[in-house]
C-alpha cells in the first residue's frame, strides 16, 4: 500500500477528519485550503500542516486532491481548479462525479458514510468509504487511500451513491432531528432527555441483528387509535410536531401493511 502526498480543500467537519486520519495513517498532507482563513489556520496549526485561503496558492506537488466542501460549493471550487492529470476527488454523497471532469483527466469520488464532527473522534476503520473513479488509475489510487483508513471500501456509481445518501439522511439526520423534538417535548415538561437514552440504545442494538421493519413497535403498528388520538391532543399547541407525529404514524402503518404476509400464508 502506497503513501501519498495529499492536499485537502475544506477545513470543516469532513475536511478536518480526513486530514487528521490520513495524516495519522502514513500519508503526507502537503496543504489544507479553506476560503475561511481561520478554519484553515486552525487545522494547519493543529497538525503542523501548511495552509492557505487563496486557491491560487494551492500546492502543485500533491498526488491527490480531496475537495471536502459542502455540496453546493463543489461546482464553485471545481470551476477554479485546473489540475492536469493529478487525481482529484470530492467527498459528497449527492454531487455527480463528472462535475470534476474539467478539473483533471483523473477524477473520482471518495464519500465516507458517517456523520462527522470536528470535536468528536471517530473510528475510521469501521466507516464504509464509497468511491469510484473515471479510470483504473484513479480508482486504484483512491482504493489504496481508502484501504489505509478502513476495511470497508465500496465501489459505487452515482445512482447507487445517491440512494445511499438519501437513506443516510433519513437514517441519521432525520433521526437526530426526531431526537431533538423529543428533547424539546421532555424539557417543556420538566424532564431530561436522559430518560430516553436506554430506549434509544436498545432500538439501535436491535437493528444490528434484525431488519428494522421486523422489530417496529409502538401504537401505530399496533393500531392503537385511542393512544394516537391522545398523543395528537397532547401536541395540539405545536402544529409542526403534531404533523410530524401524524405523518410518521401513517407511514409506519402503511409500510407495515404493504409488507404484511398475505392472508393464509405459512409462517415458520
Amino acid at each position: 500500500m502506497s503513501n501519498y502526498k495529499i492536499a485537502i480543500l475544506g477545513a470543516g467537519n469532513v475536511g478536518y477528519q480526513l486530514t487528521w486520519h490520513l495524516n495519522n495513517n502514513g500519508h503526507r498532507i502537503v496543504q489544507v485550503y479553506s476560503r475561511h482563513l481561520p478554519a484553515a489556520k486552525w487545522v494547519g496549526n493543529l497538525m503542523d500542516i501548511p495552509f492557505t485561503s487563496d486557491i491560487n496558492q494551492l500546492a502543485t506537488d500533491a498526488d491527490l486532491y480531496f475537495i471536502a466542501v459542502n455540496d453546493d460549493s463543489v461546482p464553485e471550487v471545481a470551476r477554479q481548479l485546473r489540475l492536469g492529470d493529478k487525481v482529484v476527488a470530492h467527498t459528497s454523497g449527492a454531487v455527480p462525479m463528472n462535475i470534476l471532469e474539467g478539473v483533471s483527466s483523473n477524477y473520482g469520488i471518495f464519500y465516507p458514510l458517517q456523520t462527522l464532527s470536528r470535536n468528536i473522534s471517530v473510528d475510521f476503520s469501521v466507516i464504509p468509504i464509497c468511491m469510484n473513479g473515471v479510470n483504473d488509475y484513479t480508482r486504484q489510487m483512491l482504493q489504496d487511500v481508502a484501504s489505509s483508513l478502513t476495511r470497508k471500501v465500496v465501489i459505487v456509481d452515482d445512482e447507487k451513491r445517491l440512494a445511499i445518501h438519501v437513506a443516510a439522511v433519513i437514517a441519521n439526520n432525520f433521526t437526530n432531528h426526531l431526537f431533538s423534538i423529543s428533547q424539546i417535548i421532555l424539557e417543556r415538561n420538566g424532564l431530561s432527555f436522559e430518560i430516553l437514552k436506554p430506549l434509544i440504545n436498545e432500538t439501535v442494538r436491535k437493528i444490528q441483528n434484525h431488519e428494522p421493519l421486523n422489530v417496529q413497535t409502538g401504537p401505530a403498528i399496533r393500531g392503537d387509535e385511542e393512544t394516537i388520538r391522545k398523543h395528537l391532543g397532547f401536541l395540539q399547541n405545536d402544529e409542526r410536531f403534531k404533523e410530524i407525529y401524524r405523518l410518521m404514524s401513517n407511514s409506519i402503518l402503511e409500510l407495515s401493511e404493504a409488507h404484511a404476509e398475505p392472508a393464509g400464508a405459512k409462517t415458520s
